[in-house]
């Protein structure tokens, strides 16, 4: 079974996963550990994990952990970027985990074709998006590919720990630059162990399941190295605002962007699909789709924070009592009330966003 983590296809066939790749599902001995009144678990956000009880272990005996994850500089920070920060930001406040969160600008250079310098731009303005999101910046460590020459030894270290033949099975056949940043972002996990922070720890890093091929490369050398073998969580994959693939940044007017102007993101959350059936008759008498409703998942993932207004929400859908564009209607200005506060936040973040980014310039 072959994952394209650079692709858009939203199906990963998780019992394949489960099966060949040894990922295993969020029982509930891991659901009481979190806390089964937490947004991952409450909301169903997260559905497998490889090794997370090892990390949990590590964290309720007082031991150092981490938790580590990046962006792709290469646009506005999206819904499928807040899942990714909202777990970071939920195990550091936890926990106490030293959050690691690299600014893959070189592989925005390799798949993208960025420059350095636009990556910086957006850098600036994903990490302010970050910090207005909740994570504390005293208890992190974010840096740019580009100027973190640890992880840049790391990855001609680990060239050399592996083969060609391994990098096509695991990738297929791909350019030269893009299996180099697969290097690099094996030393962007693995980093937390580096001797600098310490060594060797119990890491976690939360990824999509399009992601799993890192994480299993990443364990292969960590286990040459004499390293810790991270630990990873995989999240539900944000549909694009279409509903026929991965939300990506490729697609600006498939993903809603906590950048949005008001007037964009009402737009696009009208034009978001939804389980809606052919007519209205048809909608009163049998309900809408909802498993079909990117607009329900993104309430649930996102906007909406009272389990009872959630709960009403999909009862008026499934009962038929309201149409789709009636429902939109009905909480659209919640979403636009969310995006402009948090917009806010953003604008004050701004200046240490930039210091942050700068902060390892040569």
């Amino acid at each position: 079974m072959r994952i394209d983590p650079w692709g858009s296809e939203l199906a990963v066939d998780l019992g394949k996963l489960f099966e060949e790749f040894g990922l295993k599902g969020i029982d509930e001995g891991i659901k009481k550990r979190l806390g089964a009144d937490s947004r991952l678990i409450a909301r169903e956000l997260l559905i497998a994990h490889r090794d997370l009880e090892l990390f949990l272990a590590a964290a309720e005996k007082g031991k150092e952990i981490a938790v580590m994850s990046g962006i792709k500089p290469s646009g506005d920070f999206h819904l499928g970027s807040k899942l990714t920060a909202d777990e970071l930001i939920f195990y550091q406040k936890k926990f106490g985990a030293k959050v690691f969160y690299a600014i893959a600008d070189l592989e925005a250079y390799a798949d993208n074709g960025l420059s350095l310098e636009e990556s910086k731009k957006n850098a600036i303005s994903n990490v302010a998006d970050l910090l207005a999101l909740g994570l504390d910046a005293k208890n992190a460590y974010i840096y740019r590919q580009s100027q973190e020459r640890r992880v840049m030894a790391a990855a001609h270290i680990y060239g050399a720990r592996t083969t060609m033949a391994t990098l096509k099975a695991i990738y297929g056949e791909r350019s030269p630059a893009l299996y180099m940043s697969v290097l690099l972002q094996v030393g962007d996990i693995l980093l937390p162990q580096h001797k600098d922070f310490g060594g060797p720890k119990q890491v976690l890093v939360p990824v999509g399941l399009d992601q799993d091929p890192h994480m299993r490369f990443a364990r292969d050398i960590a286990f040459k190295e004499g390293l810790m073998l991270p630990a990873s969580t995989y999240h539900v994959q944000m549909k694009s605002l279409k509903g026929e693939t991965k939300m990506s940044k490729r697609d600006p007017m498939g993903m809603l962007t906590l950048s949005d102007d008001e007037e964009t993101a009402a737009k696009k959350l009208k034009s978001v699909f939804t389980g809606g059936r052919n007519t209205a008759e048809e909608q009163h008498k049998l309900g809408g789709e909802i498993q079909k409703c990117v607009f329900y998942e993104i309430c649930k993932y996102h906007f909406i924070e009272d389990e009872k207004k959630l709960s009403q929400m999909k009862q008026e859908c499934v009962s038929g009592k309201l149409l789709c564009g009636e429902c939109k209607a009905k909480h659209i200005t919640e979403i636009l009330g969310w995006l402009k506060t948090h917009q806010a936040k953003k604008k004050k973040m701004m200046k240490k966003a930039q210091e942050i980014v700068e902060a390892g310039e040569k």
